[in-house]
């Protein structure tokens, strides 16, 4: 035998001796591993447990037996003891297996001792429970006998088996866990002394590893250097034919000599149709010669040149593209190839375009957007300057658009705008532009207007084409517009003064009444910053304690004692005097502060009944409107109830005033609310009745105390009763529901007189009491009794 070959003997013998080594050492730490981890928590947590309850089922068991034999208990009880008792002894049977055999084996037999003396119990109580169902026995035998078994049950040393049975295991368990501690002990030896050998056999291998790379250097060098170059070709390859851009090479006269299969993927063409071809055979015509001199300057000057450029694929489509061009000199200088890059960018200048069209149109109707609008009509105003001609600003805007919206959902919101956007279309000439402003407003710019009437006409056309009826999936509606005209260049010679002239006649249409057109006059900038300045103003109104309250009596239709007040809110502004609520409470509504002032209003409302009470005085419900934004707040209720408490009064003092309209849009959650204020104690009553929108149905349902009839309908009787059959129909819904009927607006004698023999409870107007200051509300309010 050779030297190498004994020498491979004795390494393959010592790598036999280290695997088997390695072998015996793995199964030794998984023994001990598994030793270690014998002793688990939940087996003894559960043993443990079960053994505690079993021990508390028999003292249970005896307690309720013996409550059964003195007829304090039912029989029933110990039947379900005896049925949990059976089950832990069969739950005990199943020990963990952390023990061992002779543990196990002690533990069993402490157990079936146990469940013995269990059997034994259960035929006492079956005697027990047999002695007591014979009644036909003497009393003082059965007695007798009774005690015997009662004596017996609970001379029974269950309690003490039970002990044992507790004391067997926790032996098994103490010895369970000095077995896994010393495995844990023996198991970190075994480790400490596994890392050892591990340390050890790294540096060996450590030292034959330096030792084997110090012989191959030379070698590795050589081996690197070779693969390098292969690497680098192949990389070359792999980027030519690979890349994602198109890739073509030249001669130094021009000739394609190579390309790759982008270019096929981009151009059409494959490799052998443009092989010994220039690549002018690309050219789309788009560029002209002398585009391509002050390439071909570039790249002599510089050795490159890179830009967008305009080439035909195979099929005859022309395409944009980003192409690199660089020359490849030699050693001596001159030209030996030209390479070209490029990319198709077709894409990226889609992209561009969308995003510009974005960018000035609508993305739901395509229309010009404000900026491309404000661009377009500076550009038909300078043309109208030059040629003399009129131009027509008109502003749309669609009537009640929010509650289509609201009640129908945006998508038949969108689908709406877009059959209003192609009726304006189909009414205005191509030269016309349409744009949309935002939301539902549109602007339509009238080129060569001869005048204010051409510009009435086509508005005119508009509405009419607008109030066609729309179909809307299954719902077929019917809306309107309102539109404000500016006329160029007696309303404006800007389109900014144009569109806000425009803007302002559009909300005088509004006002009028909706479906129409308005012109722009001077007076409406006038209104409209008087409007400003009062919105400005009426913002802190609260807090500079210009708002106040007067309160207008209620009295009782038949005796005309006061019943109640209601709070009607005032603002005295300190230029304008006493302000009309009219005038300032839709504008409150409109920019928001409804809310603020309402909250401002109950809580003053409440502080003044405090007040009253205060100085003595018998106090009446005061009743308070409450807004819609108010009663849409998800905290009105703690609200009413925190202003109500902070001024120590009982709730039945305030009544809450709702209109029809306002209950109807939510309907569940209102009724939810007026619930909650009912059980809370506060008065609740319909304002305005008749004149919304109500179901009777929900009217039903509806927690309410009265209806209170609009003015309206009082102010319909005559002297001699006629025209009263609403206000009377109305009262007689009252009656039906269990409901007070309220009429407000009374003025005159013959009013009352038809009220209260139709059976109205409560009246208030001007005959009855005009809205006056607290102050001066006090001497007709009585003096508490027992209050000096």
């Amino acid at each position: 035998m050779t030297r190498a070959a004994v020498s491979r003997l004795l390494r393959t013998s010592t790598h036999i001796r280290l695997l088997v080594l390695g072998l015996v050492v793995l199964a030794v730490v998984g023994s001990l591993f598994v030793q270690a981890g014998a002793v688990t928590t939940g087996e003894h947590l559960r043993y443990a447990r079960d053994l505690r309850e079993i021990r508390q089922v028999d003292a249970e068991l005896n307690t309720a037996t013996i409550a059964s034999r003195l007829d304090i208990g039912s029989w029933q009880a110990v039947e379900a003891h005896s049925a949990r008792m059976r089950t832990l002894i069969d739950a005990l049977h199943d020990t963990p297996s952390f023990l061992t055999h002779e543990e196990r084996l002690r533990v069993l037999d402490q157990l079936d001792s146990y469940a013995r003396m269990q059997q034994h119990k259960q035929q006492l109580v079956a005697a027990l429970q047999e002695e007591l169902a014979r009644i036909t026995e003497p009393a003082q035998a059965r007695h007798q006998r009774l005690d015997e078994l009662s004596s017996a049950l609970l001379a029974l040393a269950s309690a003490r088996q039970g002990e044992v049975l507790v004391e067997s295991y926790a032996a098994g368990y103490k010895s369970a866990a000095a077995r896994t501690q010393a495995h844990l002990v023996l198991l970190l030896a075994v480790a400490l002394g596994l890392g050892v050998f591990l340390l050890l056999t790294a540096i060996r291998l450590r030292k034959t590893t330096l030792a084997v790379a110090d012989t191959n250097v030379e070698l590795n060098a050589t081996v690197a250097a070779l693969r390098s170059a292969e690497a680098e070709l192949t990389r070359y390859a792999t980027v030519f034919t690979s890349s994602s851009e198109g890739m073509l090479i030249t001669d130094a006269a021009g000739t394609i000599i190579a390309a790759n299969p982008a270019f096929s993927r981009i151009t059409g063409y494959t490799l052998d149709e443009v092989i010994g071809h220039s690549p002018g055979l690309l050219n789309s015509g788009r560029q002209d010669a002398g585009f391509y001199r002050r390439m071909w300057s570039a790249i002599n000057s510089r050795g490159q040149w890179q830009g967008e450029i305009w080439n035909r694929r195979r099929n005859g489509s022309i395409y944009p593209e980003w192409l690199s061009i660089s020359a490849v000199h030699g050693e001596d200088g001159k030209v030996l190839n030209y390479i070209g890059i490029f990319s198709d960018i077709t894409e990226r200048k889609e992209a561009e375009a969308r995003i510009l069209h974005l960018a000035h149109h609508d993305p739901l109707t395509n229309l010009p957007n404000r900026a491309l609008l404000q661009d377009r009509l500076q550009q038909v105003l300078l043309q109208a300057r030059r040629h003399k001609r009129g131009v027509a600003v008109l502003l749309l805007d669609l009537d009640r658009f929010k509650t289509i919206n609201d009640i129908l959902g945006h998508e038949s919101g969108d689908g709406l705008l877009l059959q209003i956007t192609e009726r304006c279309r189909s009414t205005i000439r191509d030269t016309d532009t349409l744009a949309r402003l935002s939301g539902d407003e549109f602007v339509i710019v009238l080129q060569e207007v001869d005048g204010a009437h051409d510009a009435a006409l086509i508005a005119r056309k508009i509405l009419d084409e607008v109030a066609l009826p729309c179909q809307l999936g299954e719902h077929r509606i019917t809306v309107t517009a309102s539109i404000g005209i500016a006329l160029y260049d007696q309303d404006g010679g800007t389109p900014s003064a144009l569109l806000r002239n425009a803007d302002a006649a559009m909300h005088r249409a509004k006002e009028a009444g909706r479906n129409g057109f308005e012109f722009f006059s001077a007076e409406m900038n006038t209104s409209s910053l008087g409007q400003l300045l009062l919105e400005n103003q009426l913002r802190g109104a609260a807090d500079r304690g210009e708002l106040l309250l007067h309160y207008q009596p209620k009295e009782c239709a038949i005796s005309g004692r006061l019943l109640g007040l209601e709070a009607l809110l005032r603002w005295q502004h300190p230029e304008l005097g006493l302000v009309a609520p009219g005038r300032f409470i839709p504008l409150a509504e409109e920019i928001g502060l409804i809310g603020t002032i309402g909250e401002w209003v109950l809580g003053e409302a409440c502080r003044q009944q405090r007040a009253w009470l205060d100085a003595g005085l018998d106090i009446v419900p005061v009743a308070v409107n409450l807004s819609a934004q108010q009663l849409a707040q998800q905290n009105i209720v703690s609200q009413i109830s925190n202003a109500i408490n902070d001024a120590g009064l009982a709730p039945e003092v305030i009544e809450l005033e709702l209109t029809e309209t306002m209950l109807m849009r939510d309907i569940d959650r209102n009724i939810h609310t007026l619930i909650r204020l009912r059980d809370m104690g506060v008065r609740l009553s319909i304002d305005d009745f008749g004149t919304g929108y109500s179901s009777l149905n929900y009217l039903r349902q509806f927690p309410v105390n009265a209806l209170k009839i609009d003015r309206s309908f009082v102010s319909d009787i005559s002297a001699e009763g006629n025209e009263g059959k609403i206000a009377s129909a109305i009262i007689g819904m009252a009656h039906s529901l269990g409901l007070e009927a309220i009429a407000e607006g009374v003025e005159t004698e013959a009013q009352r007189s038809f009220l209260v023999a139709q059976g109205c409870h409560q009246l208030q107007g001007y005959l009855i009491g005009r809205p006056v200051p607290a102050g001066e509300l006090a001497p007709r309010l009585r003096p508490r009794p027992g209050h000096r």
